[in-house]
């Protein structure tokens, strides 16, 4: 099923943007979206701007974002943070429809180092959760989730394994929730 109405999304990203290239590649083909802006606190990866500047030319790109400004998220009906590392601020969550991708399934392992922790706990599953963010450090509405049964204890294996996973699913929960 489309989107009758299309829905306006920025990204909001600090590291190399590998789930973010991968909506981005799956939107160009399923125009579900119009991208307004990325930003990141970080320089956006080389990969991403050739992409945008090949296919998306009207992207706003921002970098090196310190403190996120509402200005910069103009006709942004949703900011979506895929592997943004840093906490939004309470004048953006109150402004706008904020979600996050966290790597695990939510409410356990919030923060950081996820899969470390889920192996040194001998936890059965590994997965992610998209969920609403709130003014306290991932505690916002669970909107979806994914998981999978964990069957390696090499931390880096399980690393590829989680963003595997996310690569196949997170573009499909993300058109999901738009649909609302």
């Amino acid at each position: 099923m489309k989107l009758h109405s299309y829905k306006k999304i920025s990204f909001l990203i600090s590291g190399g943007g590998s789930n973010l290239l991968k909506i981005l590649e799956k939107n160009l083909i399923n125009k579900d979206f119009e991208v307004v802006t990325i930003a990141s606190n970080n320089q956006i990866p080389s990969k991403i701007k050739s992409y945008v500047n090949k296919f998306y030319k009207s992207i706003l790109m921002i970098e090196y974002q310190r403190k996120l400004q509402k200005k910069n998220f103009f006709d942004t009906d949703i900011i979506f943070s895929v592997g943004y590392m840093k906490i939004i601020e309470k004048s953006i969550i109150d402004y706008f429809d904020v979600i996050n991708l966290h790597p695990s399934i939510l409410p356990t392992y919030k923060g950081l180092m996820t899969q470390k922790r889920m192996l040194i706990n001998n936890e059965r599953n590994y997965g992610f959760t998209i969920h609403k963010v709130s003014n306290q450090l991932d505690e916002g509405m669970t909107i979806s989730n994914k998981f999978r049964k964990i069957n390696t204890k090499d931390e880096e294996e399980l690393l590829h394994r989680h963003k595997s996973l996310e690569h196949e699913y997170v573009y499909k929960q993300l058109t999901d929730y738009l649909l609302g």
